[in-house]
């Protein structure tokens, strides 16, 4: 039975992180161990943005590996492929990793920057990607997620964590599969030690950033079961598990349980911690109910971010549509109508090059996206 670990971390960050990696049963580090700590850094956000794993809790995980005796002590990141690859290391420096790293003398490394396995032929997933050689080459695999919600996935916890070992440009390979899909058959090449999901920000950050203030931040979720760990911090944001693929199939595919009913949960009781998130999707309807995104399912975070970023920003500014209003994203989404559309990055456009209705790019700009979107809107 998989035994899920959930406490409020109280004053005490590290004594907190003690405790619920305790609670799961099991011996993470032995003395000696190679540890490969991979945290959420897909942008450089402020520490309690609730976007990206917190410096503190970084810092608190590593110093426990350091005072059982690991013999190295890495920490590792491929940042979101929205991000330019010239300001891939600023995920490392502007969120204080970097001197965290520096300050317990241990190493931070960008993935992109190293080398890299090559799979072909794995099913659910693109023809051919590559992984990170880091997580192969650790004893240990601390997979350090954050708590937040994702337009596409519903979620993004531990399971989708591992999609920043893959190489940069591969990342967009795996949305234009069954992104749920490819995210498990993945989780079944990377298997984490231990997975401990960081929520101890007051915000609950999501892909465009449509978190909530919310009560009883300060939790933490561990388990080596990265199914179960997924289900509990679902149930945590009031989403049930059996709704999002990636805990579904996961469960289907035999790498852990979904049923919180079938697991132990020790420390916290779930229903006594459980709160209410908006989600993208929903937050989005209220702003813009004439609003139509179309190819969600096939496009990246390159296109995604800024462009649920944008929306965000317009909406918390009383901007509203004139008028319904497609956007189209991702390779080739289904036919344009209309004169109130707009196509958003590379793929969208295909062979059809400088169209009116378009903002290219692979990221498209968000300035100019921004400035397009605005131009469909009244306050």
């Amino acid at each position: 039975m998989a035994t899920v670990s959930l406490i409020r971390t109280g004053n005490d960050l590290y004594r907190g992180l003690t405790g619920v990696i305790d609670g799961t049963g099991e011996e993470v580090v032995r003395a000696g161990d190679t540890v490969l700590i991979k945290p959420n850094l897909v942008e450089p956000k402020a520490a309690d943005s609730g976007d990206i794993t917190t410096p503190g809790l970084i810092e608190a995980v590593a110093r426990y590996c350091l005072d059982r005796g690991a013999g190295r002590v890495i920490i590792g990141e491929g940042p979101s492929y929205y991000q330019p690859e010239s300001d891939l290391r600023k995920c490392f420096t502007r969120t204080g990793v970097s001197r965290v790293a520096e300050r317990l003398g241990i190493d931070w490394v960008l993935f992109d920057e190293h080398a890299y396995r090559t799979f072909r032929g794995v099913p659910d997933c693109p023809p051919e990607f590559r992984v990170t050689e880091y997580v192969f080459n650790c004893d240990c695999l601390i997979n350090l997620p954050v708590l937040k919600t994702h337009f596409q996935t519903t979620v993004t916890l531990a399971m989708k964590n591992l999609k920043g070992c893959l190489k940069r440009e591969d990342k967009p390979q795996f949305h234009r599969v069954n992104l749920a899909q490819a995210v498990v058959a993945l989780n079944r090449i990377i298997r984490p030690t231990i997975n401990i999901i960081d929520g101890t920000p007051e915000v609950i950050g999501s892909i465009g950033n449509t978190g909530r203030r919310r009560a009883g931040a300060g939790l933490l979720i561990a388990s080596t079961d990265i199914v179960a760990a997924d289900a509990v911090g679902c149930a945590l944001m009031g989403i049930d598990p059996a709704e999002v693929d990636t805990v579904a199939l996961g469960a289907r595919a035999g790498l852990g349980e979904s049923d919180l009913t079938r697991m132990t949960i020790v420390g916290e009781e779930v229903k006594c911690l459980e709160f209410r998130v908006a989600l993208p999707r929903e937050h989005l309807r209220q702003s813009f109910p004439g609003l139509e995104i179309i190819g969600a399912e096939q496009a990246c975070s390159g296109c995604l971010i800024p462009l649920i970023s944008s929306l965000r920003l317009l909406g918390e500014s009383g901007k509203r549509l004139r008028k319904p209003f497609h956007v189209y994203v991702g390779e080739e989404p289904r036919g344009y109508g209309g004169e109130a559309y707009l196509r958003v990055g590379d793929c969208a456009l295909g062979d059809d090059g400088e169209v009116p209705h378009a903002v290219s790019g692979c990221p498209p700009d968000t300035k100019t996206l921004l400035r397009r979107l605005a131009e469909a809107m009244v306050d």
